[in-house]
């Protein structure tokens, strides 16, 4: 566990100074919800998990923290319909969106390319919308 804190401290350090951020135990506390990690969260669900531990971080803050953390490209927002969630700004990915559950699922698209006929294709959004695995066995 001291390992995975000094990683996440030393981390944090480098992302900050890169940032140009002061490092703040309140941005620590939003960084640490992604680092590593394979989640999508909405601000609601950000605060829910911040809460309980760090009750007195409010969600203003919290707002303003995740903006800061999407120009400076730690995470990027995931456009689901009626809620905007964040993840981790990791290798690029498609998403799976369950139309039952709202389940968002990462999908790998390193084999599609860009047509050569398209220049300066700054971003690629794939959004696959169907019923995950977990739902079409409730369906059965």
């Amino acid at each position: 566990m001291k390992i995975e804190e000094d990683s996440l401290e030393a981390a944090f350090g480098a992302f900050c100074k890169k940032a140009g951020f002061r490092k703040t135990m309140p941005r620590k506390i939003v960084y640490r919800l992604f680092y590593g990690a394979c989640r999508h969260l909405s601000v609601d669900d950000a605060m829910s998990i911040i809460s309980k531990r760090n009750p007195e971080l409010r969600e203003e803050s919290v707002y303003r923290i995740l903006k800061d953390f999407e120009k400076a490209g730690y995470i990027r927002k995931v456009e689901v319909p009626g809620v905007r969630k964040y993840e981790y700004a990791s290798e690029k990915h498609g998403h799976f969106l369950c139309s039952k559950c709202g389940k968002i699922i990462d999908v790998d698209i390193s084999g599609i390319t860009v047509p050569s006929a398209l220049v300066d294709v700054s971003d690629v959004s794939i959004t696959f919308n169907g019923i995950c695995p977990s739902c079409a066995k409730r369906k059965r």
